[in-house]
This record gives structure tokens, C-alpha cells and sequence, in this order.
């Protein structure tokens, strides 16, 4: 993983956005952070876990809710932007805490919730992978392989935390590794054999429990054996079966005899109820034979009295026969009373007209035609005149609307004609400015084309200046290689003298004397010659770049130049001033002056535009209007001549057929009022023509009553004759009421019933029997079927209760024996798991008190200390080795996780607390370096690329310093980068690359100064 920019805005202490490019750190390989206490510089390292976790390490986790930083100004959204790799994958997560902010409209505050955005950059620029908050914890998770304590312990490297982990007490200090390893499956195996030798026990107990409580419910339901039972609590379970079976077995045999007593008890018992039942049977029968006898006596003896109350009976149903006869004949003569009576009124009221009923009847048909034509005739002649007012109020009113429309329509040319005037006004005015805007626009153009001039002529100036910089030192480059060849040429006599040995021939002349060698201190090496060359091309290369860099400063400041005459060309074609500041001020002053106009003359050209749209909307709606009141007008006139037509024609038709009328029906003489309408005639005729109606069926149902009225009486008659009665007053006299019809019935079929049971019952061969035997005694029966009962009770409680307990101690050896199979498993597993969960857990037979999970993390402290030791060997020149021992802890304490360190100049091995102050810093650094080197292995984290080291560089002197400074070099091997976070000011001299933190009143800023690479190399 290796971080490239940070991006921070109104975060912590930082009021303002604040950059930091880890990129331009990473060339150098080491960076130093530093500022005054309060500064910010922690709160950079919280910015980096922010953005990738959402939280901030260690301590300051608690203030998290106070991110936002109170130096931003109003309306500014904390966030925190960091961009790094990891995986090959090159990512970008912005995050904003959850902050409050003032309310945009009264008074308070709201608070806002957090936001992210994690983006990857791709060949076409960044794209969103997500906004929620837990898919980019999912995709981080998964490519870092780290957690926010073990990111904040590998990456951020807290020495004051590493240096209570290095003199921390055992358990202080598993609490940590717990929070960088994952011994999980491990806690868990601890875990699992304690929960499961505590189910397995709980197991055992419960069916243990279970067998005591089955055996206490068996001592409560066999109170004889209770004092047995009891016994068995001073037994263990496993015993129970045997001495359940042997009780069993003796109860079993009581039961064997209570059967035969309870069997010779039944038997008596059942003898004695079978007399009981014989008893009572014949005491029923003898009983039930007296009762129907007297009944039967009873019957005998009334004979009489019924024949007379049936005779009354047959009388009255003689009567009920010819009832309805009589009724007939009584309705139909009221009948025909009432219909002579209603004949003799009507035929009364027509008795002023001369003209016989029969005769009014015709004439009333013939005229009744005419009066129909007559009605509907004043009916049309009716309508038209109640139309025809409103018909001609219509055409006034449509003659009247043409009028209006064609006013509206003269005054809407008129209005068109006065905005065709102003909007020409309006547009001469914004012509006029439009002109102007365009010569400032030019004028922009030109002050951007005159500023773009000058910036390329600066350009060009410090380019020529590069330019001939790099051509004295490419010359001087040049010259010193050629001066090195030239010695290079001039010393080969003493390069060859060097090779001289003693007693050997000269290579030039042959002489094994050499009495005057050349001198070789001024001898140049080849060596020499081609760094001088390399360097002489490298600046020859920096020359040549020197120099397309000052030729694309002219080509640029050659475009500007072309561009600003283009430009002016521009303006002498809009007018014909010279172009210069002046001519600006002049043109901005104008169009500023004018502007107001302008948007004036906007406002009412467009409000011309606005009402000419609806007055030409208007003069389409009035042409509309005005077809519309023709058509209006049209049709009332049309429908007026009709309407005066009809009402014509209606009048005429109405009085020829009134006339016809008259002539034929006199009903116009029956009436009391002289009425012409055609309604009251109408009335009139239709009563007389319903009087008619009216006496000519009073008459007919007169004729038929009276028919009715003699049949009726001639079948009241024949049926008097039929049953006996001399008129119909005696057929009246022989009814009864019908209460007392009912009640008679109901005494004759009551004693006919009694007598048909009793005489049954005397029939009956059994109850002959009966009567022929000896009164009964059921009650001494019943006397010695309770003493039979009374011994079966006995014998068969005592049966029951053998058999009772026989089953109850059946069930309580079978449940027992169930019990014990159901925990058999677990009684056998119990004393492994027992040893097991002991040994896992520090207690029984482990003799170091060591936990699975601290043996596990022993070993991983072990393998750390392995780790640490390649780096405090240097560090301490050697001196210093970590030691991991698992001796016995004192006091019973938990044991296998103690550091000591062993001092090579002595040879002894002493605690971790008895280090001097830098001693303990060079310690903690080298332990910190291995465990984020462990966790990271452990995690199967990403390679980490950047490592950033927090304070504990002020506690060590010259030498530790620059050993320390050494395993920090070695650190940035392969393209590490590594940060210090330190106030020692010698640090700033010897780390060009820093990040300086200032503390200001209005909030922390960021300085960041690279300088040169080759310095901190």
C-alpha cells in the first residue's frame, strides 16, 4: 500500500483545505513532519485513518464527533480526501464526518450526516465504485487486509504506545496482540471446551435431577413405601435400577393376591345385584298391572257420557258445512243492496239532461275526436307564445353583441398600431448598447491577448536565461573532458612507469634498468575520462532541452503577438478610435451608463411582444365572437317566422274544432262556469263522460248481484236439506266455538288413549305373571348388594394399589434406566473434557498457567522478537537482543508472554524497565517494525510502501540517532517511502523532504518542502 496525496478541509485544526503529495516525499524516501506542540501533526495521522476507516486511532477515537474543525468558516463541509495504491489499484476515498452546521433559515444549528465516495482511476479518468458507507468498508477491508487498530499499529508506528507494550504486564500486554493477531479460532477452541464440559455437565446434572425428582414423585404416590423409597436418596443414580427392581418384584406379588380376593368379591357382588334387578323388575310389573287396571275399570263405567259428547260433535259438523252457504248468502244480498244504491245516485245526477243515458253516452263518443284535435291545437298555439318573447330577446341581444365585437375589434387595431411604435423605439435603444457590449467584448479579448503577451515574454526571458546557464556549463562540461584527455595523452609516460618492475625489460625500450621512471602523480584514469563525458553529455542533454524549451516560449509569445493584432484588426473594423486604455475606459464607462436603458428597453419590448401576442389572440377571439352573434342572429330570426306560423295555423285549427265539438256533446251545458279555455272543456266533458261510464257499470253490477244473490239462497236450501236442519237459525244453534270443540276432542281421545294403554299393559304375559306372584321386597336386596359391594370396594382398592405401584416402580426403573442411557455418552465424556478445558484455560495440570490463546500468542510474540532483533542489532550496535521467555510468572499470574533483554557487553539478560530513555525508544522502534512486519504476514495484508514513525527521536544521542537513522534508510528499500513525526531540530538538517506544521488563531496549515532528492539520499 502506498499513499500519493492528502487532501484535508476544514478537518481538526485546519480551518482551510490543506495538501500534502506524498509522491513528491516518496522521491526522496524519507520525510520528516514537524511543529509546535498543538500544531496539527497528529491530526494529519488521524486524517489518513479517517478517510480509509472512518475512525481516528488509540485515544482520540472518543473525540470523533468533533472532527469538524472550529476554525472553518460558515458553510464549509469538513472533509478529508486520500489518495493511495494498493493491490495495483489506484484509489481515491473522500469522507466528511457527521458535523454540525448552522441552520439556513432561523437560528441553531442542524446536524449533517457523514458521507463517502470511493473512486478508481482508470484510462478514462476516475469512476465511482460507491457512496455507502458499508460497501467501501467491504472493498477496503478486502484490498487492504487491515483493521483500523492493526492499520493504526503497522502503518502509523505509535512509539509511546510500543514502549508501555515493552514494559506493560502480561496480561496488558496479550490485550494488545489480541488487537493485532487474529486468534480467534483459537479463543474459540478455549471457549468451546469450557461451554461444552459446562453443557455436558449441566447435561449430566439435569438428568440426574430428573431421575431424583421421578423418584420423589413415586414416594409421594406410594405413601406405604415412602419410608423405603426415602432410602434410596443416600444412593447414587447408577445404583437406583437395581434396588427399583427389587422392590418391583415384591410389589408384584401383593398384587398376584389382591387379584384372587378382588375376583371372589366380584362374583358375590354380581349375585347380588342380580336379585336386586329381579326384585325390582317384578315390584315394576305388579305396580304397573294395578294402574291399568283401575284405568281400564274407569273406562267401562263412562260409556254413556261419551256417546253424548260425540253426538254434540257430529251436530256441530253437520253446522260447519252449510256455514258457508249461509255467508254467501249474506255477502252477496249486501252486494246487491249497495249496487241499487250507488245506481239510484248517479242516475239522479243525470236527470237534468234530457237526453236518455244510453243516448249521452253516443254523443260524448262522437264529439270526443274533435275536442282531442282541439286540445293539441292549444297546446302548439300555447308553446309558440311563450317562446316566441324569448326567441326575440335572443335576436336583440345577438344584434346587440355584433355591435360590441366590432367596437372591441377598432380598438384593438388601434393598441397593436402604439406597440408597433414603442417596440421599434425599444429595439433603435438596444441596438444602440448591443453595439458598444460588442467593442468591450473586443476590448476583453485584446487586455487577455496583452496579458498572455507579456506572460510569454517573461517565459521567454527566463528561458533564454536557462538557455545560456546551460550553455556555460555544457561548455565548461565539454572543456574539462577535453582537458582530461589531453592529460590523458600526456601522462601515459608516467601510467607506464607504474608498470615497471625491477629486473623487467622496459615495453619501450627494452632496458631491464630503469634509472629515471616518469613521475604518475598527474596520471589521469580512464575512469576519470568517461565521467567526465557522461557528464558532458548530461549537460549537453540539459542544453538541448534548455533549448526546445526557449523555442517554444518564442513560438508561444509569436502566437500572442499575432493574436493581439488580430484582435486590433477586429476593432478598426467596429470603429474607428485608436485602441488603447483610454478607449477601454471610455467604451466600459458608455456601456455602463447605457446598461440601465438597456434592460428598461428589454423590459417593454418584451411587454410589447407579451401584448401583441394577446391582442392578436383577442382580435382572432373577436372574429370568432363575431361569426358567431351572425349565426345567432340567423337562426332567432328564422325560428321568430316560425314560431308566428304555427301560432297561426294552432289558432284557426282550435277554434273550427272547438265548434265541431259543441255541436255534438252537450257537457257544456252541465257546467256552472261560462270558460272558453280549451282546458276547462276539456275538464268539463271528461266528468260527464265518466258519470256515463260510471251509471253504466253501477248498472251492470246491479243486474249481477241480484243473479248472484237468488243462487246463493237456492244452494243455502239444498244443503239445509242435506244435513238435517229445518232453516238455516238451527244449523247456527248446533255450532260450538272452537275452545270448545278442542277440549271435547281432546277428553275423548285422552280416555280412548288410556284405555288402549291400560288394556295393553293387562295383555301383557309378564305382567299376568307378575300379578299371579307374591308382593316383592327390592329394599332387602338392595341391603345385601351394598354389603356385597362394600367387600369388592375393599378388595379392589387394595388391587389398585398394588397395581399402581407395581407400574409406578416399572416406569420409575424404566425412566431411570432411560436417563442413564440418555447421559451415558456424557458421563464418559465429562473427565477428558474436564483435563481438557483445565489444560486450555491455565488451571489444573498446566503448571505455567498459560491460556491456549496467550500460548498461541507466546508464539506469535516469539516470532516478533525474532523479527525485532535484526533491526535493534543494528541499532544498538550490536548490544541489545529481545528476549522472549515463558518462565513461571510470580504470584500465580498468568505466564509465557514476558520480554527481557539480553546486554551482549555483559552477558546477562535483565528487564525491559530497566532501559535508559533512548534505549527503550530504539527497543520500541525495532518491536514496532516487527509487529507490523507479524500483522501484516498475519493479515495477508498488501505490501506496505509507506510507513510514517510517531515521535521518540528527542531521547537519543548522536550515535543511536544516526544508527537509528541508519534501519530507516534501510527501510525505504525497494520504494519504500518512511515518515518521521519529531520535534529534534537536527532532523531538519539532515531531512530535506519535510512537512512543516504552523499553528496559527485562525487554524493549522500545511507547509510542504521537497528539496533536493539527491540530498537525502
Amino acid at each position: 500500500m502506498k499513499l500519493h496525496l492528502l487532501e484535508l478541509r476544514a478537518f481538526g485544526p485546519f480551518g482551510d483545505t490543506e495538501t500534502i503529495d506524498f509522491d513528491a516525499l516518496g522521491a526522496h524516501g524519507l520525510f520528516l513532519m514537524h511543529g509546535p506542540t498543538g500544531s496539527g501533526k497528529t491530526s494529519v495521522l488521524d486524517a489518513i485513518s479517517f478517510a480509509i476507516f472512518s475512525t481516528v486511532p488509540g485515544a482520540r477515537r472518543s473525540q470523533a464527533e468533533r472532527l469538524a474543525s472550529d476554525h472553518a468558516r460558515p458553510g464549509v463541509t469538513p472533509e478529508v480526501a486520500l489518495e493511495f495504491t494498493v493491490a495495483g489499484r489506484r484509489l481515491r476515498v473522500t469522507r466528511s464526518p457527521r458535523y454540525f452546521a448552522v441552520k439556513k433559515r432561523g437560528t441553531g444549528r442542524v446536524q449533517r450526516p457523514a458521507k463517502v465516495l470511493l473512486q478508481e482511476r482508470t484510462g478514462t479518468g476516475w469512476s465511482t465504485l460507491s457512496t455507502r458507507a458499508d460497501e467501501v468498508a467491504e472493498v477496503l477491508d478486502e484490498l487492504i487486509g487491515l483493521g483500523a487498530q492493526q492499520f493504526a499499529q503497522v502503518v502509523l508506528l505509535p512509539q509511546g504506545e510500543f514502549a508501555a507494550f515493552l514494559r506493560a504486564k502480561a496480561d496488558d500486554r496479550a490485550d494488545l496482540l489480541r488487537k493485532l493477531f487474529d486468534i480467534s479460532r483459537f479463543s474459540d477452541l478455549e471457549q468451546w471446551l469450557v461451554d461444552t464440559r459446562r453443557s455436558v455437565r449441566a447435561a449430566i446434572d439435569a438428568k440426574d435431577a430428573q431421575i431424583r425428582t421421578a423418584v420423589v414423585r413415586a414416594e409421594e404416590s406410594l405413601v406405604d413405601l415412602a419410608p423405603q423409597i426415602e432410602q434410596w436418596r443416600e444412593l447414587s443414580v447408577c445404583a437406583l435400577p437395581t434396588v427399583i427392581e427389587s422392590t418391583r418384584e415384591h410389589t408384584s406379588e401383593r398384587l398376584t393376591h389382591a387379584l384372587a380376593a378382588t375376583d371372589a368379591t366380584s362374583a358375590a357382588l354380581e349375585n347380588a345385584t342380580q336379585q336386586v334387578d329381579q326384585e325390582t323388575t317384578l315390584a315394576r310389573l305388579q305396580q304397573q298391572g294395578a294402574r291399568a287396571g283401575q284405568v281400564w275399570q274407569a273406562w267401562e263405567e263412562g260409556a254413556d257420557q261419551r256417546a253424548a259428547l260425540q253426538q254434540r260433535l257430529d251436530r256441530h259438523v253437520c253446522a260447519t258445512r252449510v256455514q258457508g252457504a249461509i255467508r254467501a248468502l249474506e255477502r252477496a244480498r249486501v252486494r246487491e243492496q249497495q249496487a241499487q244504491t250507488a245506481l239510484a245516485r248517479v242516475t239522479g245526477e243525470l236527470a237534468e239532461l234530457t237526453t236518455a243515458p244510453e243516448q249521452l253516452r253516443v254523443s260524448v263518443a262522437q264529439a270526443e275526436p274533435a275536442l282531442a284535435q282541439a286540445a293539441e291545437a292549444a297546446r302548439i298555439l300555447d308553446r309558440a307564445e311563450r317562446t316566441l318573447p324569448a326567441v326575440v330577446t335572443t335576436l336583440n341581444a345577438a344584434e346587440a353583441a355584433k355591435e360590441t365585437v366590432r367596437t372591441a375589434q377598432r380598438q384593438v387595431a388601434e393598441r397593436l398600431q402604439v406597440l408597433a411604435t414603442t417596440a421599434l423605439a425599444a429595439g433603435q435603444t438596444i441596438d444602440t448598447v448591443a453595439d458598444l457590449e460588442r467593442r468591450e467584448l473586443v476590448l476583453a479579448e485584446w487586455q487577455q491577448a496583452r496579458d498572455r503577451v507579456a506572460s510569454a515574454t517573461k517565459i521567454l526571458s527566463a528561458a533564454q536565461r536557462s538557455l545560456e546557464a546551460a550553455r556555460t556549463v555544457f561548455l565548461d562540461a565539454e572543456r574539462a573532458a577535453v582537458d582530461l584527455r589531453v592529460r590523458r595523452l600526456a601522462g601515459f609516460a608516467g601510467e607506464l612507469a607504474e608498470g615497471l618492475v625491477t629486473g623487467d625489460p622496459c615495453p619501450v625500450c627494452g632496458s631491464c634498468e630503469h634509472p629515471a621512471p616518469a613521475s604518475s602523480a598527474s596520471i589521469v584514469r580512464q575512469d576519470d575520462i568517461d565521467r567526465a563525458e557522461a557528464e558532458a553529455a548530461t549537460r549537453r542533454k540539459e542544453y538541448d532541452e534548455a533549448g526546445r524549451r526557449a523555442a517554444a516560449a518564442r513560438g508561444t509569445t509569436e502566437t500572442s503577438q499575432s493574436a493581439l493584432e488580430l484582435i486590433q484588426v477586429r476593432w478598426c473594423e467596429l470603429a474607428a478610435e485608436t485602441l488603447d486604455e483610454s478607449t477601454a475606459a471610455t467604451i466600459r464607462a458608455e456601456v455602463q451608463r447605457r446598461r440601465s436603458s438597456v434592460d428598461r428597453a428589454e423590459a417593454v419590448l418584451a411587454s410589447c411582444e407579451q401584448q401583441k401576442v394577446d391582442l392578436t389572440h383577442r382580435a382572432e377571439q373577436l372574429q370568432h365572437e363575431e361569426k358567431q352573434a351572425d349565426e345567432s342572429a340567423i337562426r332567432a330570426t328564422t325560428e321568430r317566422d316560425s314560431l308566428q306560423t304555427q301560432a297561426a295555423d294552432a289558432r284557426t285549427r282550435r277554434d273550427d274544432c272547438l265548434a265541431t265539438h259543441d255541436e255534438l256533446c252537450p257537457c257544456r251545458a252541465t257546467s256552472e262556469h261560462d270558460d272558453e279555455r280549451v282546458e276547462s272543456i276539456v275538464l268539463v266533458h271528461k266528468a260527464l263522460s265518466s258519470k256515463l261510464q260510471q251509471w253504466a257499470e253501477l248498472s251492470r253490477q246491479a243486474e249481477d248481484a241480484g243473479s248472484t244473490a237468488e243462487d246463493c239462497s237456492q244452494e243455502l236450501n239444498r244443503q239445509l236439506d242435506d244435513e238435517g236442519f229445518l232453516d238455516a237459525a238451527e244449523a247456527v244453534t248446533a255450532r260450538i266455538a272452537a275452545p270448545e270443540e278442542a277440549e271435547l276432542r281432546r277428553q275423548l281421545e285422552h280416555a280412548h288413549n288410556l284405555a288402549q294403554q291400560a288394556r295393553g299393559v293387562l295383555d301383557q304375559p309378564e305382567v299376568q305373571e307378575a300379578m299371579a306372584q307374591t308382593p316383592a321386597d327390592p329394599a332387602a336386596a338392595a341391603a345385601r348388594r351394598r354389603a356385597a359391594l362394600e367387600e369388592n370396594k375393599k378388595a379392589q382398592s387394595v388391587f389398585e394399589y398394588a397395581k399402581r405401584a407395581t407400574g409406578s416402580l416399572e416406569r420409575l426403573g424404566e425412566d431411570v434406566r432411560q436417563h442413564l442411557a440418555q447421559s451415558e455418552a456424557d458421563r464418559e465424556r465429562l473427565p477428558a473434557l474436564d483435563r481438557l478445558a483445565d489444560l486450555v484455560s491455565g488451571a489444573g495440570d498446566n503448571a505455567l498457567h498459560m491460556r491456549l490463546s496467550a500460548y498461541v500468542l507466546a508464539a506469535r510474540l516469539e516470532h516478533v522478537t525474532t523479527l525485532a532483533n535484526h533491526q535493534l542489532t543494528i541499532m544498538s550496535g550490536g548490544r541489545y537482543q529481545l528476549e522472549h521467555t515463558d518462565a513461571k510468572a510470580k504470584g500465580g499470574a498468568r505466564s509465557g508472554l514476558g520480554l527481557q533483554v539480553l546486554d551482549s557487553w555483559t552477558g546477562t539478560s535483565r528487564d525491559t524497565a530497566s532501559l535508559s530513555g533512548g534505549e527503550t525508544f530504539m527497543v520500541s522502534l525495532a518491536l514496532a517494525l516487527a509487529l507490523g512486519q507479524a500483522v501484516l504476514h498475519e493479515a495477508g495484508g498488501r505490501p506496505l510502501q509507506t510507513l510514517l514513525v510517531d515521535e521518540g527521536f528527542g531521547s537519543l544521542d548522536d550515535e543511536s540517532l544516526e544508527l537509528v537513522m541508519q534501519v530507516l534508510d534501510e527501510l525505504r528499500s525497494g520504494g519504500r517511502t518512511v515518515g518521521i513525526v519529531s520535534h529534534v531540530s537536527e532532523l531538519r538538517t539532515r531531512v530535506p523532504a519535510q512537512i512543516r506544521v504552523h499553528k496559527t488563531e485562525q487554524g493549522s496549515r500545511v507547509e510542504v518542502l521537497v528539496g533536493d532528492a539527491g540530498s537525502a539520499a
